[in-house]
């Protein structure tokens, strides 16, 4: 049997202490599924809570710690940006790039434009189903 196909992600999450972390993640991928009639559907697709576009522009304080406020995904479109937990690691981002953000609560994270160049990200929330399957997928991971 094939394994189902699988994007890697890079995930911040809150710890039990109010800290953050960087973990490498992989979600799986939706497939398209063409019935006898013609009829088409998407297997392992979730609604997303909201979505919204931001660029450069909307980080003014995003160099201070944050937390990310609601379950979600961060997709770099353009430009390159950093990420820092709290214990001191970086990430850096690139266009393609997905970043799980699950550090609701404690102190955050810091994030910034590379080289103060234009960026633009589209964040999506995650309903309550999805947030619960990807925290499991973490606790999973981090055994």
């Amino acid at each position: 049997m094939v394994a189902a196909p699988t994007w890697p992600v890079l995930c911040i999450y809150a710890l039990p202490d109010g800290g953050s972390r960087l973990a490498d993640l992989t979600l799986p991928v939706t497939h398209k599924v063409t019935a006898a009639d013609g009829t088409v559907r998407w297997d392992g697709v979730a609604a997303a809570s909201q979505w919204g576009l931001a660029g450069s522009a909307s980080y003014s304080n995003n160099y201070e710690w944050h937390t990310s406020g609601q379950a979600g995904l961060s997709i770099t479109l353009r430009g390159h940006w950093e990420i820092e937990a709290s214990d001191g690691t970086r990430r850096a981002l690139a266009p393609g790039d997905v970043l799980v953000m699950l550090d609701t609560t404690g102190q955050g994270h810091r994030s910034w434009p590379r080289d103060q160049g234009d960026t633009m990200v589209l964040g999506m929330g995650f309903g309550e189903d999805v947030e619960r399957d990807i925290r499991g997928r973490l606790a999973a991971l981090l055994g």
